[in-house]
């Protein structure tokens, strides 16, 4: 058989065959060979940037689109191109469009003010770097035209991202330009200032709009390309059905072929002045929408600081039990609404009624410590009384009146007067923590993901709709909070400095009172499966500690 196959080729050869790779055809055509410049990181995956040529990339040679095959790493065929002494080719067609471009070393080109975001089979990102090769011979050696900008995200959030924007002060980031084509790896793209841009954006499809986790997750990055440009000022937004949240990096340079990196860290969402809220929309009357905040509002009195939970389901809770069967519940070990005081070192967040430390209602008890029963503030005509109106928020923009708390009518409307209100309601747990998922008024359930609206059959079963976030190895509940999903945590309640219901119940104050100073407040309240006493609404004693949930008005 060795030898038989020996005789085929030296008869071939005899016959003046040649077995080579760009070999002339009968009708005038040849197949390139497509090598990328292996030491430049050209068209890319994200693995590394490993230069990677994909099967069917769309290429521009001379007057004429063709497409790659045998695509192996960095080296391609472009198979069927019109013979020529010369071949010029561009990488991708749609920069430079349906024309010649073999009779001139400068190319007309237009990178978009919009990249749209793919991914391949391995679900790498494909980053499209404009590239560009020049050759006398059927072998080609495509150079980067380009540059890229990484943006790298660590998040303590989730949310959706659909779109990242890159504003330039003075440099131009996409429009017309001209493409030198000459061969050399120096070939670059040089912008056409009175056609030209100071934005591009990277765009997420609706169908692949990626939900960023927060916790201890890897960070997230994403590349976009741009034309080389000198020292400038550059601001990343990153936007979300939410709003959008802007970030001014000083000092940025890029030259050619190069990579600029640019690291992003969110605390909290920022949409002036939605700071510390969640993204989710939700109508509490005809005309009025809100955000809810990240988790309920919490209290030092040592250092006089109020803040918001950092995640939805935290609460402080308290001791439970007596003599040595003693237990804490709640997820902020630590700390206990039990040491309420004018100078615990620790947080609480469960509140007598219209304890925001505003003097002016006359009443006795006022302070966000007070606990025992007399004299509390009774009008709600005075927002002053509000907790989250008088107070600055540590991490909910740290400004005064610029958060609120929902009244008895908002949380009725919530519940019952919205499009598809009974739908938008359910008891479950997250991360094992019972309590109340709100569903916001445009809601699309995430892939993967299921929940059941109204409640358990039985008491203190927190089953009905489970979820886990990725800080306790799911992704399930991550997905639902970016979606706009808002979680109210069964903390209980507080009399005295004894708290009671602790992970049974959950006990929210509306900032509407009973209007007389009497000791009967109205609150929304809940078990896991049923409203309190069958009513979402109750009155309580203003001395009780409850949790506030504060809300954020959308002009």
């Amino acid at each position: 058989m060795k030898r038989h196959y020996t005789n085929i080729v030296l008869g071939l050869l005899a016959a003046g065959v040649l077995l080579v790779a760009g070999c002339k055809r009968e009708y005038g055509t040849v197949t390139l060979g497509a090598n990328i410049d292996n030491g430049r990181d050209a068209k890319v995956y994200i693995d590394n940037l490993t230069p990677c040529w994909h099967n069917n990339d769309p290429i521009r040679v001379n007057n004429q689109t063709c497409t790659t095959s045998a695509a192996l790493g960095s080296t391609a065929q472009i198979t069927d191109v019109v013979e020529s002494n010369h071949y010029r080719a561009i990488y991708p067609t749609d920069i430079v469009g349906d024309v010649d471009i073999s009779s001139s070393s400068t190319v007309s080109v237009t990178l978009p003010r919009e990249q749209q975001y793919e991914v391949d089979s391995r679900g790498d990102q494909k980053v499209k770097v404009p590239m560009g090769a020049y050759s006398n011979s059927e072998s080609l050696t495509f150079h980067n035209l380009c540059s890229l900008i990484k943006v790298v995200i660590s998040s303590k959030f989730s949310f959706t991202l659909e779109k990242i924007t890159v504003t330039a002060g003075n440099s131009y980031l996409s429009g017309q330009g001209t493409a030198m084509v000459s061969g050399y790896s120096s070939d670059y793209i040089e912008m056409i200032p009175s056609s030209a841009n100071h934005e591009v954006s990277l765009v997420f499809p609706s169908t692949n709009v990626p939900i960023l986790y927060s916790g201890d997750r890897n960070t997230y990055v994403y590349y976009i390309v741009v034309p080389e440009f000198a020292t400038d000022d550059v601001t990343i937004t990153l936007y979300s059905h939410g709003g959008n949240i802007s970030f001014v990096k000083q000092g940025v340079s890029l030259s050619h072929n190069k990579i600029a990196q640019v690291n992003l860290t969110l605390e909290q969402w920022t949409e002036a002045p939605n700071i510390g809220g969640l993204l989710g929309v939700f109508s509490v009357s005809n005309t009025r929408r809100v955000y809810f905040s990240k988790g309920n509002l919490q209290y030092q009195a040592s250092t006089n600081t109020w803040r918001f939970a950092n995640r939805q389901y935290d609460f402080v809770g308290g001791f439970v039990g007596s003599g040595n069967d003693v237990e804490y519940v709640g997820t902020m070990d630590g700390n206990s609404n039990t040491w309420i005081s004018s100078t615990n070192t620790h947080w609480i967040d469960l509140f007598g009624w219209g304890t925001s430390g505003w003097s002016g209602s006359g009443a006795t008890y006022y302070q966000p410590w007070s606990s025992q029963s007399g004299s509390y503030p009774f009008d709600d005509q005075y927002p002053e009384s509000d907790w989250a109106w008088h107070n600055a928020i540590s991490n909910g923009g740290n400004a005064v009146h610029v958060w609120r708390t929902l009244d008895s009518w908002e949380w009725y409307y919530l519940f019952n007067s919205r499009h598809d209100a009974s739908q938008k309601y359910g008891t479950g747990r997250v991360d094992g923590v019972g309590g109340l998922i709100i569903l916001p008024d445009n809601w699309i359930l995430p892939e993967g993901c299921t929940f059941v609206p109204g409640f358990a059959s039985t008491n203190n079963d927190w089953s009905h709709n489970s979820y886990y976030s990725y800080r306790m190895g799911g992704v399930s509940w991550d997905k639902m909070e970016a979606a706009g999903a808002v979680f109210l945590p069964a903390a209980g309640y507080r009399v005295g400095t004894t708290t009671y219901k602790l992970g049974e119940g959950g006990f929210y104050w509306p900032f509407t009172s009973s209007g007389d100073n009497s000791d009967g407040v109205s609150n929304m309240s809940f078990y896991s499966n049923e409203w309190t006493d069958g009513e979402p609404y109750i009155t309580i004693r203003n001395y009780y500690g409850l949790s506030v949930r504060p809300v954020l008005d959308i002009n």
